[in-house]
């Protein structure tokens, strides 16, 4: 998957890359403007949801808490309706009497205490019905508000109310206002009641009946069956039962049901007070809940924010037209703009063309003192330049033709000079001049060491053999006073060295650690010791001469380290002549420009006693070697 979604980018780039400059720049220019832009208008428009959400809910949470208000000042006023019903002890004789009263008895109770409970009823115009049920034989039902208890055999919350042993009971219910009427049940006039339901006890394990209490759910709760609702809110109450209650006339705010608002309860209500925010259809919903103790149901209101949105959708919409419009404007200026500052580039860039195709001779016209002018005015000195160079590459060309024909010059001169050693070895020998004969041939060994030059690197057993040449010339000079020893395991002669490294170092210790007050005390000792340690091939040249003052081996081995002219001096201070040949500052410069700065030489001196030469070079096997056969080689 990244992958093609690298491959996916690279393409993209590569597409980019192939677009004009003022094409690009107008795209630059419309996402610097436009980026910002949009996530300013997300985050304004965000919050500006956001704050009117926050606004909206406050709102609804007003009235919703105002009609839970009413609806619990309406369960007190139930609630005090049914004391005072059944606290009336001439109410609770009759509803208990053991026998039946006596006509005057019942004039009495008719003239004395029922107009109080109808004087209950009629002084609370919120409350419907005031019943009061018995199973007593004795008594006699007085409408509408003394009844038998076997009108109410039927209900279903009888046994509930009788198993709550004198506590109260809520039941919402449709029914017809007057349970005295009879006739099919379509005739009847349908109403919304809640009841408060309550066993009355007369005496202790006496009971006197069941005081029942209604109040219309438009009087109960107001709000919620007032037709004075907005399109955008609706407020419903939910019985225990999931049963939905509210206007009839009304229209639930979009395409919402009451059974998706119970569903949205039942799953995301945790609580007795809350807000709940979801979707039906597409159409976004606030929910706004309390739940009521006693009656045991939920007080709802549903807002839609569909319009919420869409006021602010229209807004985003709006300004984003006038967001594109102004880019389009400014896009159209830019374009007109950029063509002309790009004009001298676009001149330039023909101008580049033509180059490419070999015409140096092209004149650029330069005006103004701009960046773009700056570069045009560069890429004509680069032309003079490039014809200049083209001049003197072909002046070097024809210098080159002529080294080569020197070289071969001297390549014939060498052979020639080769031959004639050679001729006065053969005559040496025949005359019996064996150390003659000798000296010859290492004499003409180390000619064809020295001129033929194929590669820098040789192996670790070709500069050896050089070394020894070197060392038997010059013990005729010193009258074998000169020793070598090679103390070089087998398996390390195949390692690469740069060709001529060690013997400017052996040269420079026969010249300067080998003095004429020596001669005749002790014979002059050169070794030479080669290991292998942390990977690296170390190489170590000792002898056995003068030494040199510590101030001295100081100021070389800081001069080894900067790469200091002062390595230009001999290494013995009393001598002022200047050194000949490779010294030991161009060995060490050699080394590090093939090798990299963790290889070089090192010196380490005791004066009187002993000079050591240090040199620390990677590992490498040349494939081959030889005399005169230099293999190149990697440093790594």
């Amino acid at each position: 998957m990244r992958a093609v979604i690298r491959k996916m980018i690279g393409k993209l780039v590569i597409s980019v890359g192939g677009l004009p400059l003022q094409i690009k720049l107008i795209a630059a220019y419309i996402g610097v403007i436009l980026v910002p832009v949009v996530l300013f208008s997300i985050y304004t428009f965000q919050q500006l949801y956001n704050n009117t959400l926050l606004e909206m809910t406050r709102k609804n949470e007003f009235a919703l808490d105002s009609e839970l208000k009413d609806i619990l000042n309406n369960m007190e006023i139930m609630e005090r309706t049914a004391q005072l019903a059944v606290s009336d002890r001439a109410v609770l004789n009759y509803l208990t009497s053991s026998r039946e009263l006596e006509a005057e008895e019942l004039v009495n109770f008719n003239m004395n205490t029922f107009p109080n409970l109808q004087h209950l009823l009629y002084s609370n115009p919120k409350v419907s019905h005031i019943r009061l049920f018995t199973n007593n034989p004795h008594v006699k039902e007085i409408w509408p508000v003394i009844f038998r208890e076997e009108r109410i055999y039927d209900k279903h919350w009888l046994p509930k109310v009788s198993a709550r042993n004198g506590m109260t009971w809520w039941e919402i219910y449709s029914g017809p206002e007057d349970i005295l009427r009879t006739g099919e049940a379509g005739s009847l006039e349908q109403a919304s009641y809640i009841s408060l339901l309550r066993e009355v006890q007369a005496a202790e394990g006496v009971k006197g009946g069941i005081v029942q209490i209604d109040m219309e759910l438009e009087d109960f709760s107001p709000k919620t069956f007032g037709s004075l609702q907005n399109g955008e809110s609706r407020m419903l109450v939910f019985s225990r039962d999931g049963e939905a209650y509210f206007h009839p006339d009304s229209i639930l705010p979009g395409s919402i049901t009451a059974v998706a608002v119970r569903e949205q309860l039942r799953m995301h209500a945790g609580s007795k007070r809350g807000s709940i925010r979801f979707s039906i259809k597409g159409q976004p919903y606030l929910g706004l809940y309390r739940t009521i103790d006693g009656p045991d149901v939920y007080l709802v209101n549903v807002v839609s924010l569909e319009p919420v949105l869409s006021d602010i959708r229209g807004r985003r919409n709006q300004l984003v037209v006038i967001v594109v419009v102004l880019i389009a404007f400014l896009s159209l200026i830019s374009y007109g703009l950029h063509a002309l500052i790009l004009r001298q580039l676009t001149t330039l860039r023909d101008s580049m063309k033509q180059a490419h195709e070999g015409n140096f001779t092209v004149r650029i016209p330069v005006y103004g003192q701009g960046e773009i002018a700056e570069l045009a005015r560069h890429f004509r000195r680069m032309l003079s330049k490039i014809k200049e160079l083209i001049a003197e590459a072909v002046e070097k060309q024809a210098a080159a033709k002529e080294a080569e024909l020197n070289s071969l010059k001297n390549q014939i001169d060498s052979h020639f000079l080769y031959n004639t050693l050679e001729n006065l070895k053969m005559m040496a020998e025949v005359q019996g001049q064996y150390p003659l004969s000798d000296a010859l041939t290492s004499l003409g060994s180390m000619m064809r060491y020295s001129f033929q030059w194929s590669a820098d690197f040789v192996t670790l057993a070709d500069e050896l053999r050089h070394i020894r040449n070197y060392m038997a010339l010059m013990n005729i000079r010193y009258d074998d006073r000169l020793r070598l020893e090679v103390n070089v395991p087998e398996e390390l002669l195949a390692h690469s060295v740069l060709k001529m490294s060690l013997q400017p170092i052996v040269e420079n210790a026969v010249k300067h650690g080998w003095k004429p007050e020596h001669v005749g005390k002790k014979q002059f000792t050169v070794r030479i010791q080669a290991g292998k340690h942390d990977g690296s091939l170390h190489i170590l040249i000792t002898d056995n001469g003068t030494g040199m003052p510590e101030w001295r081996l100081n100021e070389v081995n800081a001069a080894l380290r900067t790469g200091d002219e002062e390595l230009q001096r001999p290494m013995d201070a009393a001598s002022r002549s200047s050194t000949q040949g490779i010294g030991l500052r161009n060995v060490q410069k050699r080394i590090r420009l093939h090798c990299g700065e963790d290889y070089g030489i090192h010196v380490d001196s005791r004066q009187g006693s002993s000079t050591t030469v240090h040199m620390v070079l990677p590992q490498n096997i040349l494939a081959k070697g030889g005399d005169q056969d230099d293999q190149a080689a990697d440093c790594g």
